[in-house]
């Protein structure tokens, strides 16, 4: 079988999801360097695709102006937009979300290879719309693996050497950012940072600001990285208990828009935090993660690739993982998962690999 001469990625969202499709491309790149390839997403994940070196089209569908508006905006909007697609002419479409959104939107798209997930990857009416089904391996436990095994849908091999995937950030993005955190408080020279990153989208997933302050000083005194606290709209309580649980050496980082935190983040040393999007965006800018995990399978979204980041989890616990977005138990049981994660036996779990990526 020969590989498709161009190639269209569809991964419409979310941050975390696309940040694990990376090494997809970065997998077709290496293979087809001649290849046209090019991405379907959605605008909220959009900014982490631009300025990438390994695509050669971006395509944003504007979810916020069509959302509750697909009727109405069919015939004006999406229509052509889709046309538009169809017209530069793919190929094959890769399907990489396997929901019906996602198999509706690789069929507009046109090609007439669409690949896709068979099996539980594959929900909703998603297998119906594609024309070839790949079924991950019980080997693929991690999702990278699980995306990975699509390309063989297109006659290619699954990489020995796991692909790590790359964000291209630009040198002027950077010296920009540089300028916002001197602006901050940032020494710059040799003052290496950590970024703490508290959020995520699920209560479940949320390890206690307190813990990860407690944290962030054992982190410093061992490594002298000195604590970059990020935030965003909603997230200024946690960020602060975090700045005061650290004391005086914290730096808080300044607002950031997503590609902004892909810029921030590229600056430090070390990240981390949670089962996120922000947290997994460490891996492809090569900088090294550790991630907390409470409600959701550490095995399957741990930090990428496997030599940049470690995972820490409760895997002794019968309710984990429960894919919860609210932890169910109450009492002494709820967020056990974390709360029995203290800041000094995830810092035993993490000293000696820190000795080896620092």
């Amino acid at each position: 079988m020969t590989a498709p001469a161009s190639i269209l990625i569809v991964r419409l969202s979310a941050i975390g999801d696309v940040i694990h499709s990376l090494p997809v491309l970065d997998a077709l790149r290496t293979a087809l360097p001649t290849a046209r390839i090019g991405w379907l997403v959605e605008e909220l994940s959009a900014p982490l695709l631009q300025n990438h070196p390994q695509l050669d089209k971006l395509y944003i569908i504007p979810k916020k102006r069509w959302r509750g508006k697909w009727l109405s905006s069919f015939r004006s909007e999406i229509r052509p937009f889709f046309a538009a697609i169809r017209a530069d002419g793919w190929d094959a479409t890769l399907d990489l979300q396997g929901l019906s959104k996602s198999g509706l939107a690789a069929l507009g798209a046109g090609g007439k290879l669409r690949v896709g997930f068979a099996g539980p990857n594959a929900r909703e009416i998603n297998a119906f719309l594609s024309t070839r089904r790949v079924r991950p391996q019980p080997s693929d436990r991690h999702v990278v693996q699980q995306n990975l095994r699509l390309i063989e849908g297109l006659g290619l091999s699954v990489p020995g050497e796991p692909p790590r995937g790359m964000i291209g950030i630009l040198p002027e993005e950077q010296q920009a950012m540089r300028e916002k955190l001197t602006a901050a408080g940032w020494r710059g020279g040799g003052e290496r940072l950590v970024a703490i990153n508290p959020g995520a989208g699920w209560s479940s997933k949320r390890w206690s600001p307190a813990s990860f302050g407690e944290l962030a000083k054992r982190i410093e005194k061992v490594t002298g990285l000195r604590p970059l606290v990020l935030w965003g709209p909603g997230e200024e309580a946690w960020r602060d208990e975090i700045a005061a649980t650290i004391g005086p050496s914290h730096l808080i980082a300044p607002p950031t828009r997503i590609r902004e935190l892909a810029v921030l983040i590229s600056l430090t040393s070390l990240m981390v935090g949670g089962d996120t999007g922000p947290t997994h965006m460490a891996g492809p800018l090569g900088i090294p993660v550790i991630s907390i995990f409470g409600a959701s399978d550490g095995h399957r979204n741990r930090p990428w690739p496997p030599t940049g980041g470690v995972m820490v989890q409760q895997e002794e616990m019968e309710c984990v993982p429960c894919w919860k977005t609210v932890c169910p138990l109450e009492g002494e049981k709820n967020l056990q998962c974390l709360r029995t994660l203290t800041p000094e036996a995830v810092m035993q779990r993490v000293e000696s690999w820190l000795a080896t990526v620092l």
